[in-house]
Formats: C-alpha cells, structure tokens, sequence
C-alpha cells in the first residue's frame, strides 16, 4: 500500500472514530510511541533485571499503533504522509544536527541553497539575541534558534555555519520569502559586522564584496 492509499484508509477510519479532536488524537499517538519505549526499557539484554513487557509480535503491534495514530493525526491536520516522510528523510540525509566543515577565507563562501533569491547588503554576525543592534540588512549566525523568528524579519537575508535545507533558519527564510544560505561552515568567523555580501539563496552561495 502506497502514502496514498494509507491516506485513504485512514480518512475512512476517522469518519467512525467518536473523537475526531486534534488535542486527543495526540495524546493517543504519544501514548502509542511511550509503549515502543517499554519494550526497550524492558529488552533483557539492556536490562537483565527488567521483567518482560511482552512478546515480539507485541512491540511490532506497538510500533504499528504509533505509526497509524501518527497517520490519524497527520490527516486532522492536513499534511500529507509522503510530504512528511519525504521532508524528514531529506532532513536526515542533511544531517543539519552536525557540524559543517569550516571554510577558509576567501571571497566565496559555499553553502546550501535554503531559500531562493539574491540580496546585496550589509552583513550583521550575531552569535546571541544580546547582540542584535540592526545595523545589517543581512543577518549572519552560527545556527538558528527559536527566538531568532521574532526579529529575522528586520533583516533582507540571512546566512548559518550549520543547519540543513529543513532547519529553523531555513524554513522561517521560506515562508518570508527571504534569500538563505545555511550550513557554510564558518561564516560567523570569516564574516565581520560592517561587510558588504551577496547572498545567493538559488545557488547556496556568499560572495564578499
């Protein structure tokens, strides 16, 4: 069975479920993916001293349950099932939770291609929240970070040391259709407050001007 037809076969089970609530489909599928943790917990040889929690005909069910509630739940909230598995794939073979390999210093600064677009300007490197004063127009970091949404819309393009083509930079840099360039190593180091860059988010490319 396809993403599709998985898709489809859960829609019709939805149409009979009593609770069709986000809020409770979610707790069901936590519930479901703490089970699998139980037998893991439990596995004699990482645990002697544990008692059995059940057969392996039941951690297969256990794992099964978690993905069909996760399914239930992805379809309430209208993402796709191939989208999903597809972005996290790619956001595995990224590997954007490793440290990229620095760069030395020259005048082109090579990267991935997060959101299209060229922009010249003034680059600002900030490596804390404390640091933001606004005096760039393109934001220049070591990684991204939650808080760094409330002000990346003050900046016309943004440029990491790390992060991959699914990471919070980058993916905030999409939806405001701003040019990003992630995972160049070593852009904080070989960047200075003050410089003039193009940040070419098409090609995953920073040219110091």
């Amino acid at each position: 069975m396809d993403f599709e037809g998985i898709e489809e076969v859960v829609a019709r089970l939805m149409e009979t479920e009593d609770r069709k609530d986000v809020e409770f489909r979610h707790i069901i599928a936590v519930t479901e993916v703490g089970d699998v943790g139980k037998y893991i917990t439990h596995d004699p040889n990482l645990n002697p001293n544990a008692r059995p929690h059940g057969t392996q005909e039941d951690e297969v069910l256990a794992y099964g349950q978690a993905f069909v509630q996760l399914a239930a739940l992805a379809h309430l909230r209208g993402i796709s099932l191939r989208e999903a598995f597809e972005k996290g794939m790619q956001n595995w073979l990224d590997a954007d939770w490793r440290k990229k390999e620095k760069q030395k210093a020259a005048k082109e600064l090579k990267g991935l291609p997060a959101s299209p677009g060229y922009f010249s300007g003034i680059a600002e490197v900030v490596t804390s929240t404390s640091q933001v004063r606004y005096t760039g127009t393109i934001l220049v970091v070591n990684y991204a970070r939650p808080e760094y949404a409330e002000f990346l819309g003050k900046y016309s393009a943004c440029v990491s040391d790390h992060g991959g083509l699914t990471c919070h930079l980058a993916n905030i840099a999409r939806e405001m259709n701003m040019p990003c360039v992630v995972g160049t190593g070593n852009a904080t180091e070989l960047i200075k407050t003050g410089m003039a860059l193009l940040v070419d988010g098409s090609e995953g490319k920073v040219i110091l001007e």
